[in-house]
């Protein structure tokens, strides 16, 4: 609780209220702010009473007050004088009372608006200000003053360091000596100066200070600064160009007399004309040029003198272009004059209006330039231009201009646009890299340093990238030129290689089957040695005891005999022309078959088989997998392997067969598994597709099926591969080339 009468004698503005917000009491300081004691006999004073009607805000917030709360706040009012006061409040509550603190700020106020006013004076004058407390040795700078030092706004200056910004020599010296001179003696000072900104600028400055009045012995120096840098300039170039217009007085005639000399001793044609086109004058070199005097040619309209009397077309041409030149318009083109032999030369003429201060034509400068062997050498380049530009496009080689550093390309002739597929407008907004390869840009940098360094580059095979995003293989040689602007550029020569590393390729790859067709002829011709040798030993034994024997049985029996040998012989011959049609033939239609289709269509032709057997099918392949095959070649590889699937069963149980698909570095691959009995591969492996190799004595295996089925996997770019355990099944992999 607080203590009342302790309170009563506080010097601070204090009042003590009870929970209900009734007044307990108010300190000297409240009676001494609001100029009226406040007497307290019960509890029937409210708060609203103790404040002046103007102090809204603090009432506000006092009426609206939660015990536990700690406000703090600012309010305005008017005295009994009828001066604007302005109080901070702070509010808060102990356990039984409510505490009301105030403060008079109207002083801070007043400084506070005082500062206002002289930052908006400081402002709109442009008139910075400074205050120096000698005893604390603090400067302080407005921002006004701060701007023209050319300083940022939370820089804080030292007298010291002050001193630094005037211009050595004189205008420091004074500087230092007004500062010292109204420290000792307190008399006021104004200079003109230079200062050096921060930014190094020089400037002009007014440069003053002061006491305060009255206050002669005060501590605090007062003082202004204005930029008078554009006055002083002013002042200065004025001075200067008295001085220059007395030298330019005295020269004028001198000019004069250089003009003369200069306006005759030059090579080129020179005359001045009024704006309805008379000549006023005009220069020797033009006289002698076509041989007349200076009589025949002044007060005429220019386009009535001898030069241009050619051609009736150059007359009007040039009436035009006067009146365009008389308008302010600067005119510069060919022309032909004639010379004093009478012959039509070129010359580079111009007419140039004249104007005065107020910017009004009030004479024209006609000038002319022989150009009669430029005009010849150009007629010259540019025939041998059309031509370069001719042999450029015709060339069945590539050829394109790139900038050097940028990549832009500057020219290109058709050869190279067709084999990129660009037009020449979609070529402006490419540069060089936008045309390689990801792969080959590294290369470029590389090829890009040597030329720079070398000159040229090549040539080396490289890519460029086609619009259709395809790699254009080329061969490619690049030359650096620079040209007359000192830009340096690239001349690349682009060989198309695209047909012939395709010639290369299918020739590589003829070469690859004749080889691999050699090898397997070779093989081939082993086979059908030893089979047609078996069979012929068989032949030749039956035959010699036909011969020998005479018992009509024993006849009839190698009757036979030869009979069975015969029908064997005609197998083997049937099989082995089966694979000299596989190995032999290099132009296989091939077609795109649904691999799910065909594969049921197999199981359709052995149906009866699967049944008998009671086989189940899994077919774990999805509908819409196509692939690139020879259509007999697959029916004949699923046939075989799906028939031997059953065939070779296990007696422990039914058959099953499961085939999978999966697709994987350029293969589509099925997968063919059974349960059947399986094969020891370690034992048969190295034989499994042998031809007539059998390995589970089946009265019906020949020993050709898988033999066959390889050859034709083969014959299509793929491979086939086999895992076996036996009495667990077999599993088959066939890999058919998808670029097949």
């Amino acid at each position: 609780m607080i203590n009342l009468p302790l309170v009563e004698h506080c010097p601070t503005p204090m009042a003590v209220l009870n929970k209900n917000k009734e007044l307990l009491v108010t300190s000297r300081g409240w009676d001494v702010l609001f100029k009226h004691p406040i007497v307290v006999n019960s509890n029937e004073i409210h708060f609203s009473h103790l404040l002046p009607p103007s102090l809204e805000h603090t009432r506000s917030a006092l009426l609206n007050y939660i015990p536990g709360q700690k406000l703090n706040g600012e309010d305005s009012y008017v005295d009994q004088q009828g001066c604007l006061k302005w109080i901070s409040y702070q509010i808060y509550d102990t356990p039984e009372q409510i505490i009301l603190n105030l403060q008079d700020i109207s002083l801070q106020k007043e400084n506070q608006n005082n500062q206002y006013f002289r930052d908006i004076l400081e402002k709109n004058a442009q008139i910075g200000s400074w205050q120096y407390d000698i005893e604390n040795d603090v400067l302080q700078w407005s921002p006004i003053t701060k701007s023209i030092f050319e300083v940022a706004q939370d820089y804080r200056p030292s007298l010291e360091e002050s001193f630094l910004f005037f211009k050595q020599g004189q205008h420091l010296e004074q500087a230092l000596n007004a500062i010292n001179q109204i420290i000792s003696t307190g008399e006021p000072f104004e200079l003109e100066l230079q200062i050096r900104t921060n930014t190094e600028r020089e400037k002009w400055v007014c440069f003053s200070g002061g006491k305060a009045k009255h206050y002669s012995e005060s501590n605090i120096i007062y003082g202004t600064i204005q930029d008078i840098n554009k006055q002083k300039n002013t002042a200065l170039r004025i001075a200067l160009q008295e001085k220059q217009l007395k030298s330019t007085k005295r020269s004028m005639q001198e000019n004069k007399r250089l003009f003369t000399s200069i306006f005759n001793s030059t090579f080129q044609f020179t005359g001045f004309l009024n704006l309805k086109g008379r000549l006023i004058d005009v220069n020797e070199p033009a006289l002698k040029f076509a041989g007349i005097e200076l009589e025949d040619a002044l007060n005429k309209y220019f386009w009535d003198t001898y030069w241009w009397q050619n051609s009736k077309k150059e007359r009007n041409k040039l009436k035009k272009n006067i009146a365009k030149a008389a308008k302010g318009k600067f005119v510069r083109y060919e022309a032909k004059i004639l010379d004093k032999n009478q012959i039509p030369i070129y010359i580079d003429f111009s007419l140039k209006p004249v104007l005065d201060e107020n910017k009004q034509v009030v004479f024209l400068i006609s000038e002319g330039r022989v150009i009669q062997e430029m005009v010849e050498a150009r007629k010259k380049l540019s025939e041998s231009e059309k031509l370069h530009r001719m042999l450029l496009e015709l060339s069945p080689t590539g050829l394109v201009l790139n900038d050097a550093m940028s990549g832009e390309f500057m020219e290109m002739n058709g050869s190279f646009k067709r084999s990129i597929g660009y037009i020449e407008k979609e070529f402006r907004a490419l540069r060089h890299p936008d045309v390689i390869p990801k792969a080959h840009k590294t290369k470029e940098l590389r090829v890009l340093k040597e030329v720079l360094e070398n000159g040229i580059c090549g040539p080396y095979q490289g890519e460029y990238l086609h619009k259709s995003g395809a790699s254009v293989p080329s061969l490619i040689t690049r030359v650096l030129i620079t040209n007359h602007d000192g830009r340096k550029l690239i001349w690349s020569v682009v060989q198309d290689i695209t047909q012939l590393q395709e010639k290369e390729a299918e020739l590589l790859e003829l070469i690859n089957v004749a080889s691999e067709q050699n090898n397997r002829l070779l093989n081939f011709a082993h086979i059908v040695s030893h089979n047609l040798r078996s069979h012929a030993s068989n032949f030749s034994m039956l035959i010699e005891l036909l011969g020998i024997e005479e018992d009509i049985f024993k006849k009839v029996e190698i009757m036979e005999m030869l009979n069975t040998a015969s029908k064997n012989m005609l197998d083997t011959i049937a099989n082995l022309n089966e694979i000299i049609a596989i190995n032999t033939n290099l132009n296989i239609k091939t077609e795109v078959v649904n691999i799910r289709h065909e594969i049921n269509e197999a199981f359709t032709n052995i149906s009866e088989l699967t049944k008998s057997a009671f086989a189940e099918i899994e077919i774990n392949v999805p509908e819409q997998v196509q692939i690139n095959v020879v259509k007999a070649y697959l029916e004949s590889i699923l046939l075989n392997i799906f028939t031997n699937a059953i065939k070779y069963k296990s007696p422990k149980r039914y058959p099953k067969i499961t085939i999978d698909y999966e697709n994987t570095k350029g293969y589509s691959i099925i997968t063919i598994s059974d349960n059947g009995i399986g094969i020891d591969l370690k034992k048969h492996g190295h034989k499994l597709f042998g031809m007539y190799k059998t390995f589970h004595g089946n009265r019906d295996a020949r020993g050709i099926g898988l033999f066959i089925t390889k050859n034709q996997i083969e014959a299509m770019k793929g491979k086939i591969e086999v895992e076996s355990n036996v009495d667990q099944g077999t599993k088959f992999k066939i890999y058919f080339y998808e670029n097949y």
